[in-house]
């Protein structure tokens, strides 16, 4: 405990120590966080500068550049304007931007030159910078997603943010494009953006989030889908895969044979209609049951009744046996006939019923009338004569 404390005392001793080293400093100083820069081409090159005064009484500090080559220009640009000087305050720090406009070179040179302050009182202070010519950082494109994969029905837009970065010395040009299955189309979008693009300019370090939308084909089967991403320069490349999992979808549909949907029948007695049932999906369809709305005192039954499984582009067929009413008129009758499935929702077809009365009840009507006719004759020519 006594050897911790006595190297705490030491350090304190030391620190207090060192700080007139750095507190008894008076002067300017000139500063930037980059005075080494390499370019590649002859635009203004932009120097940030700080000009800070230690301890010194408040004071003007004059600007000046030394060693610059000839045909080449400079410029101190402080609040938007031109200028010579800046003024500075004890403890305060003054910015002001150097412009340095070279003259076109063809080949890798290294040039050096100085920025001088010089305060009222005979202070000054002076910064050496380098400017590399002609040495060009290489364009790098980068992309990226969080959601390389995406899950969704075959009739769904598959929406991946994708992430561009510049990662080049300057403003590029890019072209976007999408690698997609036969049939599958691709869209990109700016991130809360409305209108399509498939070129996009993008600032030197900046980065972009784009949406890239893929609509499958009308039709696709359940599986997994690749897709490539890629975005292009004049001098750089980058891709991302991703994934669409397209989950299957079942769907049916339900007609009579051959895709009649009317029939005959006679009123009090059976009628069998053929009925067909089909996954029209891209995944099985379960527990389908049959159900129908039919006029009053009609009744009907199905055979299979419930249907626990269909796959997928498969059919089969339910007799389904109908009984008009006894006392149905003849005419036209219609009744909905239903197939409900666990996964695939509910299909409904209206059927034409055209009923007709018994042809036994037909025959008796027709010897009562028959037989009324008869009976009326004999009473004419026996009641006639008197």
């Amino acid at each position: 405990m006594k050897r911790n404390i006595r190297l705490v005392s030491v350090l304190v001793v030391v620190l207090l120590a060192s700080l007139p080293l750095f507190a008894d400093y008076q002067g300017l100083s000139v500063a930037t966080n980059y005075p080494s820069l390499n370019v590649s081409s002859s635009d203004m090159i932009t120097f940030d500068l700080r000009i800070k005064n230690f301890g010194l009484a408040p004071q003007r500090v004059n600007l000046s550049l030394t060693g610059l080559p000839q045909g080449w220009e400079y410029q101190f640009v402080g609040g938007g304007g031109l200028v010579n000087a800046v003024f500075t305050e004890p403890d305060s720090t003054s910015t002001v931007q150097l412009w340095v406009i070279p003259q076109r070179v063809d080949e890798h040179i290294v040039y050096d030159f100085t920025v001088h302050a010089t305060g009222e009182e005979g202070d000054s202070f002076s910064l050496p910078l380098t400017i590399t010519m002609d040495k060009q950082l290489p364009q790098r494109l980068a992309l990226d997603t969080e959601l390389p994969s995406i899950k969704g029905d075959p009739k769904s837009d598959f929406t991946f943010n994708v992430t561009l970065l510049n990662n080049s010395a300057n403003e590029t040009l890019i072209d976007l494009y999408a690698e997609v299955p036969q049939g599958f189309s691709a869209t990109f979008k700016e991130q809360y953006g409305s209108k399509t693009m498939n070129t996009l300019s993008l600032g030197a370090g900046s980065s972009k989030t784009i949406q890239v939308t893929v609509t499958p084909s009308a039709g696709v089967s359940e599986g997994s889908y690749p897709v490539m991403i890629t975005a292009r320069s004049s001098g750089a490349e980058a891709s991302v895969p991703v994934t669409l999992e397209v989950q299957g979808q079942a769907a049916i549909s339900l007609t009579g044979k051959e895709g009649l949907l009317s029939a005959t029948a006679v009123a009090g007695k059976e009628k069998v209609l053929d009925l067909e049932i089909k996954n029209t999906g891209t995944a099985a369809a379960d527990h389908i049951e049959l159900a129908s709305y039919t006029p009053s005192n009609w009744t009907i039954s199905y055979n299979p009744a419930v249907i626990e499984s269909l796959a997928a582009g498969e059919s089969t067929s339910v007799k389904a046996t109908l009984k008009p009413s006894s006392e149905a008129l003849n005419g036209d009758y219609s009744l909905t006939l239903k197939a409900n499935s666990k996964n695939a929702g509910n299909v409904s077809e209206q059927f034409r019923i055209t009923v007709r009365t018994s042809s036994v009840w037909g025959i008796v009507s027709i010897v009562i009338i028959a037989l009324a006719a008869v009976l009326l004759v004999f009473a004419i020519k026996k009641f006639g004569r008197r």
